[in-house]
């Protein structure tokens, strides 16, 4: 951690959010003549108060440490680069249109790629109505096996739909083109659907 650069980060994002530095060390419960040491760059914030003051400020731990803001750079990107990520512990599932790094309950996640299952229960009937689309799977959805949700990914967006045991294995898309479908199973499968 730089303290000058930190100090300055420290700052701009205290101005920028009308507090004075009395405000901010209350906020964290530190002194004032803390902050004023941190934003001169004679010294940095304990790393104890680094979470404190990245809720406070409105910024990641990154840009504290680091003393400077990213700025995302705009890629054409779409969604047909879609990249999922599992959470082994949880078994969150988080999507991205590139490769980043990703963490979960403390892991690490990598990239997960969708199995092509053959399976009929995977294989939907589609029907037309209404300018939308009736999505039915013929899966048992019993309480031990079962669809938890649908994934539809279009260029542009993507849709997420929960479906629960012993329920109907049913969903209404709209009617577009370009659609790719996924299931994930509730043993956290994520799986290809060919429509």
């Amino acid at each position: 951690m730089n303290a000058e650069k930190t100090g300055n980060l420290i700052r701009s994002l205290r101005i920028k959010k009308g507090l004075t530095q009395k405000e901010l060390a209350q906020m964290i419960c530190v002194t004032d003549k803390a902050v004023c040491k941190w934003e001169n760059g004679h010294g940095c914030p304990n790393i104890t108060l680094i979470s404190q003051l990245s809720k406070v400020l409105e910024v990641d731990i990154q840009s504290i440490l680091q003393g400077f803001l990213f700025k995302n750079q705009k890629i054409g990107e779409n969604m047909n680069h879609l990249k999922f990520y599992k959470c082994p512990t949880c078994g969150n599932l988080v999507t991205s249109i590139k490769s980043v790094e990703l963490s979960c309950c403390g892991n690490k996640l990598s990239s997960v790629s969708a199995q092509t299952n053959s399976d009929s229960k995977y294989q939907p009937v589609i029907q037309e109505f209404d300018g939308q689309y009736s999505v039915r799977f013929n899966h048992p959805m019993t309480k031990n096996d079962y669809i938890s949700q649908v994934i539809a990914v279009r260029y542009d967006q993507i849709m997420t739909v929960n479906l629960y045991a012993e329920s109907e294995a049913i969903i209404t898309l709209p009617q577009v083109r370009g659609l790719r479908l996924f299931v994930v199973t509730n043993k956290g499968e994520l799986i290809s659907v060919v429509i």
